[in-house]
């Protein structure tokens, strides 16, 4: 598996979460960083946009500020605070980079996927924190749809 596809995964809040009692969450796998914010600044942006029924002035405001927020805060944990606080009610960012941080990291999200990988791909004997090894990592990507679907995050 490429070691450089990052994701952005996310649940939008709100109307959708109310009206159909069920996690509406979308997990964008990209072909590394670059796109990986382009990905933020065109397609998830857009979706904001609509979410949040945005003029075409109010989401060229909205693309200035995700613009400065990733020029000011590089680093994708950081950004995603930034973001979310601009996005709330609408959507939430759940995870915004690589995955091997997914695999490795020891951050609430990237160990709470790891927890539901061993569960579902594990011999039971694993701790829930334990990294996946590369030559697992497909079976990482798949297990995230169902984590994203059941997962408490």
């Amino acid at each position: 598996m490429d070691d450089q596809l990052w994701a952005l995964c996310f649940l939008d809040e709100g109307v959708a979460l109310s009206v159909i009692s069920r996690k509406e969450t979308r997990c964008q796998w990209l072909s590394g960083e670059e796109q990986a914010r382009h990905y933020l600044l065109q397609d998830y942006l857009y979706h904001v946009a609509e979410l949040g029924e945005l003029d075409p002035d109010q989401t060229a405001a909205a693309r200035e500020r995700f613009e400065l927020l990733m020029e000011q805060f590089p680093d994708p944990e950081t950004l995603v605070e930034y973001l979310n606080d601009l996005t709330a009610g609408l959507t939430r960012i759940l995870w915004f980079g690589p995955l091997r941080a997914l695999a490795e990291d020891y951050g609430d999200f990237p160990l709470a996927l790891r927890a539901h990988y061993w569960d579902e791909y594990g011999e039971g004997e694993e701790d829930p924190a334990t990294p996946v090894p590369e030559a697992d990592w497909p079976y990482l990507v798949e297990a995230m749809d169902d984590f994203l679907l059941h997962g408490d995050y």
